[in-house]
């Protein structure tokens, strides 16, 4: 069944975003340290850095949820949780993912108005690049949602493997890793 997955085949697309989104930001770390070089030795400063970065590390954080998702990087607080029965365990794991998807879902559906609005005013940055902010927001609501679809994708995988009865497919769908580590 593992083969059927289809928060694998999306797993491997998000390697290679996390991989883009480190390149991207170790260029804007590359960037930074120029444009303090720059103001330091030269008493000039690079037109526009601060904003390129700032809209590098917000492409850079989306297009990588993804894969801390599938590492089990994200933060959960399971004191509780590992004093529970196993199947009790996997409705949690369950809630929580769709919980997740859920807040996931708003955060989306905001990051689309602000896209939505830059693009209905032709809304630029007000610094002297007048960046239109249609481009980084484009690119940040496209990283939230890859995130979302991997979620739901994640969440339909373990749902599937629950029902299945394949426990062992469900625990390292959605266990935690304290918990997977436990067992």
């Amino acid at each position: 069944m593992s083969s059927f997955l289809i928060s694998t085949k999306l797993a491997r697309f998000a390697r290679f975003a996390a991989i883009g989104s480190g390149l991207l930001l170790l260029a804007s770390a590359t960037l930074m340290t120029a444009e303090i070089l720059a103001r330091r030795l030269f008493g000039h400063s690079l037109v526009g850095v601060e904003e390129l970065v700032g809209y590098a590390f917000a492409i850079a954080m989306a297009w990588g949820f993804a894969q801390a998702l599938f590492m089990r990087a994200h933060i959960r607080v399971d004191l509780i949780y590992l004093l529970m029965p196993v199947r009790v365990q996997r409705v949690l794991d369950i809630v929580s993912m769709a919980s997740f998807a859920g807040v996931m879902g708003i955060v989306v559906t905001h990051a689309w108005g602000t896209l939505a609005e830059s693009l209905r005013l032709s809304a630029r940055a007000s610094t002297s690049l007048a960046t239109p902010l249609w481009i980084p927001q484009a690119l940040w609501l496209t990283g939230l949602i890859f995130f979302l679809i991997c979620l739901i994708a994640l969440l339909f995988d373990l749902v599937r493997a629950v029902v299945s009865g394949n426990q062992s497919l469900a625990a390292q769908l959605g266990a935690s890793e304290s918990a997977l580590r436990r067992s």
